[in-house]
């Protein structure tokens, strides 16, 4: 469980990079470590980085659609409502695996978008970021 994370508050959107294998606990507890941090607001766009991760092999769309109300509707409520949310995948994948969860969600009216991604210059873009943006990870 590998991920570092940190909130731009004038661009109003939390960045999270991962690392390694990335499971449902993972991203319960990174949720769970954001909206504890004192400048997280609720709304805010995020970036979930995976480039450099990957998901187990036990993750796919069945067992997201088992979570959806338990655990994954419960994180979207804590991060807030009316935000953007692209995800970074390092591998094809990982890719169909989130794009098929973006898919399922996109009537979920607690965010506006949710998109899988490439290249995370693109994701910047999409978030309305320069794509050549300096991210600022803690070391």
């Amino acid at each position: 469980m590998a991920y570092r994370h940190y909130i731009d508050m004038e661009h109003q959107c939390v960045f999270i990079q991962h690392f390694g294998e990335v499971g449902a606990e993972e991203f319960a507890k990174q949720v769970a470590d954001v909206t504890a941090l004192p400048n997280f607001e609720k709304g805010m766009n995020l970036l979930r980085d995976l480039s450099h991760a990957t998901l187990p092999q036990n993750y796919d769309l069945q067992l997201i659609k088992r979570e959806l109300e338990t655990r994954i509707k419960p994180q979207d409520e804590a991060l807030g409502r009316n935000r953007r949310a692209a995800w970074v995948l390092g591998n094809a994948r990982d890719f169909k695996i989130i794009h098929q969860f973006c898919a399922i969600t996109r009537l979920n009216v607690t965010i506006v978008d949710r998109q899988p991604f490439r290249e995370v210059g693109k994701a910047l873009k999409w978030l309305g970021l320069p794509e050549d943006y300096e991210f600022n990870y803690p070391e």
